[in-house]
């Protein structure tokens, strides 16, 4: 079976959740799939090999067409992202995969697009859906991403695939209730949990010293962004420090978005504002911290909190969408609408007892969530669609 994946969102230079997603999930899938042919379409006017990702086995294996990697090929296109983009959505042209059919000789049987996006195929395709927040929850997007999606209608590309994706059932919940598609259409497979590398101490003593981190510090990751929730968070830390002056709160994110936080004066000097951090940095992060918050209003799944997890930091997480069936009992749930209940969250976890309760659960919970499981879950699903 030729299998084509759009692997355009892995081009950003900063990853986001999807990217996560994706790469860790095409990870799991190469390392467990010999047999099926995979075709990995993306675009771009400029020159991108310095973004693009790595796919081996030992480490050293280049991606396309490579030693151990038979199965695997890189189908790269170089047209003007707007321009293509543009025809795609008002000519319904090119097909992309009579594209690769054309230039690379194999025709696809199907598509896999592992987030909404621009495409047209004669082919089937899956697509994944992450979250309806853009349709649930409007009022948190610019104007700009409510225009991109209005454009892209995400709904018309979930109804029209062979067969949806969804990393959660409230997502799969989400999908039927909202656009009203078929359950029999959406097949729930959780996401693992993003692979982080070893580090050694003196690795996490670079970081400690690059931030300048105190000694107690609660953490935040996340994009900074109104449905992440983090000016609730800085009210119910405010509440916190007042009994706790010497606790400071950690918040990573894009540094323009960051200053848009509302900072009293009396917070300035306990509220760190990182920028964006690696995924060593940020590794180094959860390691460090004595507990993780994540008060978000809404997530379609929630990478950070199993993140925190795994890496033995204890959790606090808003009690909605998946993140109560993703955390479950292994973190301390909280109303994210509620500062102070976030806060009385906050000072639990300043017991000993309880932190080390909720991290021996973390590190149960994550079993439950591993890419080789996505992986072959996926696979299953891409041969059962055709």
């Amino acid at each position: 079976m030729n299998i084509a994946i759009d692997i355009r969102c892995l081009m950003e230079r900063e990853p986001t959740g999807v990217g996560e997603y994706t790469l860790n999930l095409l990870r799991a899938i190469f390392a467990h799939d010999k047999n099926n042919q995979y075709l990995l379409f993306y675009n771009s006017a400029e020159d991108v090999s310095n973004v693009l990702p790595v796919f081996n086995e030992q480490g050293t294996t280049p991606f396309a067409r490579a030693p151990g990697k038979p199965n695997v090929r890189l189908c790269g296109f170089a047209y003007p992202n707007k321009l293509f983009n543009f025809s795609l959505k008002f000519f319904g042209r090119p097909h992309l995969d009579l594209l690769i059919q054309k230039k690379f000789g194999v025709k696809p049987d199907i598509f896999f697009f592992p987030n909404i996006s621009f495409q047209q195929t004669r082919c089937p395709y899956i697509i994944t859906c992450h979250d309806l927040s853009y349709a649930l929850f409007p009022e948190f997007l610019a104007l700009k991403k409510r225009l991109w999606h209005t454009i892209i209608s995400p709904r018309k590309l979930f109804q029209r695939a062979k067969a949806i994706i969804a990393v959660s059932e409230n997502t799969k919940a989400d999908l039927t209730n909202r656009y009203q598609i078929s359950p029999d259409k959406v097949e729930m497979i959780y996401s693992g949990i993003p692979f982080a590398p070893p580090l050694d101490n003196n690795a996490i003593v670079e970081v400690k010293a690059k931030f300048k981190l105190p000694e107690k510090f609660i953490l935040a990751v996340g994009t900074v962004e109104p449905r992440k929730n983090i000016d609730t968070l800085i009210t119910a830390f405010n509440t916190f420090s007042a009994k706790h002056p010497n606790n400071s709160l950690v918040v990573t994110g894009k540094p323009n978005r960051i200053r848009q936080l509302k900072l009293t004066e009396n917070l300035r000097e306990r509220v760190r504002l990182t920028g964006f951090v690696s995924p060593d940095e940020k590794t180094a992060l959860y390691r460090l911290a004595s507990t993780f918050v994540y008060p978000s209003h809404y997530e379609g799944f929630g990478f950070p909190p199993l993140e925190a997890m795994a890496q033995g930091c204890p959790v606090i997480c808003a009690n909605n969408s998946s993140l109560g069936e993703v955390c479950d009992s292994a973190a301390l749930l909280v109303n994210a609408h509620d500062a102070n209940e976030i806060a009385q969250a906050l000072e639990q976890m300043t017991g000993a007892a309880v932190r080390e309760h909720y991290k021996a659960k973390g590190f149960e919970q994550i079993k439950k969530f591993n890419w080789q499981n996505t992986a072959t879950a996926t696979i299953d699903l891409f041969k059962r669609t055709l």
